[in-house]
């Protein structure tokens, strides 16, 4: 049972479960979904946020419409997004990705402040709790704890193609937060409170629904980390280029 109490825009919570079971294939390519009737008393929602729900998984082609059928999966799914960029080895292009992501991320962190649900809220803290609590020497072992909590907060706009995006870039992300969990032992730990205490006002900024707070919280978090490259390169330029 599925029943939706969460609040929100109910169609949009049909769509991404309808949505994460095409991803699954738990309805296949041609499978015939449930019946409106059936769907309703499932969701515990009124037909038109069920039609709402299906035009909108049809407009996108994941699901077509036979009169007097029903509907099925399409047969071919087109939303797999596909992102390649070059294999990040240097500062410069940690840089570069680091960019993109503060574009991308600041949506993605302001619509998760305004979609959360309790089980999404309950997924970043888990991410943050883990990561908070965490006790290792292993610098990727950190980075992908760091990466799963910005992952689970992409999860929670409930738009697949942010948590697609990140996950298509993990490599390049990796490569920035790999460099930024290998600090020196005196000045790592100071910097692993400081990370903490911003993923801290970021998880609070969307547990309040506080879109603002969360996209200056994030936006603090990653600028950060840009300065610090910019300095790191302007360092190592020979001093003729520098000047």
């Amino acid at each position: 049972m599925a029943l939706i109490t969460q609040r929100g825009n109910l169609a949009e919570i049909v769509v991404a479960e309808l949505s994460a079971r095409i991803e699954s294939g738990l309805y296949g390519p041609g499978d015939k979904l449930p019946s409106s009737a059936q769907l309703c008393d499932e969701f515990g929602v009124s037909r038109t946020v069920i039609r709402e729900a299906v035009a909108s998984l049809r407009v996108a082609g994941r699901v077509t419409a036979r009169q007097g059928a029903g509907v099925f999966v399409s047969e071919k799914d087109t939303k797999t997004l596909n992102f390649e960029i070059n294999r990040i080895d240097d500062i410069r292009s940690a840089m570069q990705i680091l960019e993109l992501r503060l574009g991308v991320e600041l949506q993605s962190v302001a619509l998760a402040a305004a979609r959360r649900t309790p089980e999404a809220l309950a997924e970043i803290a888990r991410a943050y709790d883990y990561l908070e609590n965490l006790n290792t020497d292993d610098a990727e072992v950190e980075a992908r704890a760091d990466f799963d909590f910005h992952l689970a907060i992409a999860k929670a706009t409930r738009n697949p193609h942010f948590p697609q995006f990140l996950e298509a870039v993990i490599g390049e992300i990796s490569f920035d937060l790999v460099l930024k969990h290998r600090q020196s032992s005196g000045a790592y730990q100071t910097y692993l409170k400081k990370i903490n205490k911003e993923h801290a006002a970021i998880l609070a900024a969307i547990t309040q629904g506080d879109v603002k707070g969360a996209k200056n919280a994030l936006a603090q978090h990653l600028e950060e980390s840009l300065v610090r490259y910019r300095a790191m390169l302007e360092e190592s330029l020979p001093a003729e280029i520098a000047d």
